[in-house]
C-alpha cells in the first residue's frame, strides 16, 4: 500500500521507508510490461477469433475456448493484472492509470504491422495526442 507522508515522500506499507528512485523505476518498468502484456493479449485474441470456425458445435464450451491463442491471451491478461497490482503498490493511481492508454497505441501499431490493417491519418493523429498526453503525465509533479 502506497501513501504520501507529511514530507511529500511516497512510502509503502511493505518497505516502511521513503520510496527511492529505484522503486519508481521498477514501478514504471512493471507498468510498461503490464501494458505490453495487455496489448499482446489483444493480438492473441484477434488470432484466436480469426482461426476459430464459427460453425455450430456439439461441444459444451464454444470452440474459441480450446484455441491455444485464446489460452495464451488469458495468460497474458493474468500476468498483466498481477503486474498492475505491483504498479499500484508503487505509483499513484492518478498517474499510472491514464498511462494504460499507451496500450491503444501499441495495439494499433501491432495491428498495422502484424495484420496489415490500414490506419487512417485520423487514428495517427489520435495516437499523437495520446502520446502527448502521456508525456504530460510523466513530467507532472504530484
Amino acid at each position: 500500500m502506497t501513501y504520501l507522508d507529511e514530507g511529500g515522500v511516497f512510502q509503502t506499507f511493505i518497505q516502511g521507508e521513503g520510496m527511492t528512485d529505484l522503486a519508481f523505476l521498477w514501478g514504471y518498468l512493471a507498468l510498461f510490461v503490464a501494458i505490453s502484456l495487455s496489448a499482446c493479449a489483444q493480438v492473441l485474441q484477434k488470432l484466436a477469433a480469426s482461426r476459430t470456425q464459427p460453425a455450430l458445435s456439439t461441444r459444451i464450451l464454444p470452440p474459441v475456448l480450446y484455441n491455444p491463442f485464446f489460452l495464451m491471451s488469458l495468460a497474458c491478461l493474468g500476468l498483466s493484472m498481477l503486474l498492475w497490482l505491483v504498479v499500484l503498490s508503487i505509483l499513484p493511481v492518478s498517474q499510472a492509470y491514464p498511462m494504460m492508454s499507451l496500450g491503444y497505441v501499441l495495439v494499433m501499431l501491432l495491428a498495422r504491422y502484424l495484420f496489415k490493417e490500414r490506419v487512417a491519418w485520423q487514428r495517427w493523429l489520435g495516437v499523437g495526442l495520446i502520446i502527448l498526453g502521456v508525456s504530460c503525465l510523466i513530467g507532472a509533479e504530484a
